[in-house]
């Protein structure tokens, strides 16, 4: 569609790439942005990629704050690879469980009778924008099957990379994996001049303004983005407010358990004060006795 003149493209954008919608419907839209992204993340020259094709695209009038929808990109390359791509900036704490759930789903696809050789490599590429909980603070990363003593990698049909957006900000990740860098740097970009400073570093950057533009242009797009910023906020809160919740509880537990500690501590300072009583008494009766 034709980009309404109206619309300014400098400043502040209206949506980071974070948004998972946006994310979603800028890849589905340019192929060209879908091939480079992969390329800087799986390490391909582009004449590797012969096909792409995402399986699972947006449906129309799909409602994006459905708590269903799902908005990863699954992505069949070359016909004999998956490649799922998650953008996810709400740290759950249970992200190393989700990620592997997600991965195993995938490559769980042969049919009753099916070669188990025929399997298709299955990669799970994790974008967030937390690390967690003990993970290795790192821009970007793999992770496969290996045996820990001899490092024999079991098989290279089954991995998940994950690309960290708050680790952004080494010069070495700049230096070594640049074009990695760059698209992180695009996922965090906040203005349409940190998008045209990318763009040359980046020719595939540079080719896939026309299609940013176009999208946060769009009005009913930007709806849909609003609409999925708006269910993720709102889910972030109420995650929050069960946490709120369970530690209004659990404090309420801690004072309730304090004061049985304070009361059984007073039982105990009583019934020492009139053991000492009756030790006293008794010494009292003993020496009256001997008398």
């Amino acid at each position: 569609m034709p980009i309404n003149k109206k619309h300014s493209f400098t400043g502040e954008l209206p949506y980071k790439l974070t948004n998972d919608f946006f994310f979603k419907a800028f890849l589905e839209k340019n192929e060209t942005a879908l091939r480079g992204l992969l390329c800087a993340l799986l390490s391909m020259k582009p004449e590797e990629i012969i096909s792409v094709t995402i399986t699972n695209p947006i449906k129309p009038g799909s409602s994006v704050d459905d708590k269903d929808m799902i908005l990863d990109v699954k992505v069949l390359l070359n016909s004999q690879e998956i490649i799922n791509l998650e953008m996810q900036v709400n740290n759950l704490g249970n992200w190393p469980e989700r990620s592997l759930s997600y991965l195993c789903r995938m490559f769980d696809q042969l049919k009753e009778g099916e070669n188990y050789k025929t399997v298709k490599k299955t990669i799970h590429i994790s974008i967030t924008d937390f690390t967690p909980t003990g993970f290795p603070k790192l821009l970007y990363s793999d992770y496969f099957l290996y045996n820990l003593k001899t490092l024999h990698k079991y098989s290279d049909k089954f991995g998940i990379y994950m690309l960290q957006l708050n680790q952004l900000g080494n010069p070495e990740d700049e230096k070594n994996i640049p074009d990695v860098y760059y698209w992180a740097q695009l996922f965090k970009a906040k203005t349409w001049e940190e998008i045209q400073m990318l763009a040359q570093k980046n020719d595939i950057i540079h080719q896939s303004i026309p299609t940013l533009q176009e999208l946060t242009a769009d009005e009913e797009m930007r709806m849909k983005m609003e609409a999925r910023e708006r269910y993720r906020l709102d889910y972030e809160a109420a995650v929050e407010f069960g946490r709120q919740q369970i530690q209004e509880q659990l404090s309420l537990k801690d004072e309730q358990l304090s004061q049985k500690d304070k009361n059984i501590h007073l039982l105990q300072a009583e019934n020492a004060e009139k053991e000492e009583r009756i030790r006293i008494l008794e010494k009292q009766l003993a020496e009256a006795n001997h008398k």
